[in-house]
């Protein structure tokens, strides 16, 4: 009898004490999210001039090394990828940071103005984990001339 309920008070703590372990691994995993907007204005000296804005933020436990952050060009484009120079020193993004914002210029994307919508932002961490940002639906400006 005795044997019995200790297997059983076993089976019951061992179950709970997965149950637990595997929801703390889940809860403490590194999550990024991306988000890419055109048609920033910037003051200072740029004042006619646009910027797209990539905003990567640490929504998770554990702290991410943004390794760099590119833009990923529509297929059949010059280019696959657009790397964002600011972004190539790398950043360390801990639980709480504020948001890494990084400015895009927006020149020089005439060539892929038809194709507007399938441009994304593309982070890459120092795991080889990459984080994409949902496509834009507001057509920016240098897209209308196409």
């Amino acid at each position: 009898m005795i044997t019995e309920l200790t297997a059983v008070l076993g089976l019951i703590f061992g179950l709970i004490g997965t149950i637990i372990g595997v929801s703390n691994y889940l809860r403490d995993k590194a999550k990024i999210v991306v988000l890419l907007q055109w048609d920033m204005a910037m003051t200072s000296e740029h004042e006619n001039k646009r910027f797209g804005c990539i905003t990567v933020t640490n929504i998770g436990r554990r702290a991410v090394f943004i390794s760099h952050i590119t833009l990923k060009l529509p297929e059949g484009s010059e280019t696959t990828h657009y790397l964002i120079q600011g972004s190539l020193k790398g950043r360390k993004l801990s639980e709480g940071d504020p948001p890494a914002v990084f400015p895009v210029d927006q020149a020089g994307f005439d060539e892929i103005a038809a194709r507007w919508q399938c441009i994304i932002a593309q982070v890459s961490d120092s795991t080889g984990k990459v984080w994409y940002s949902k496509k834009v639906k507001l057509q920016p400006t240098w897209a209308k001339t196409a």
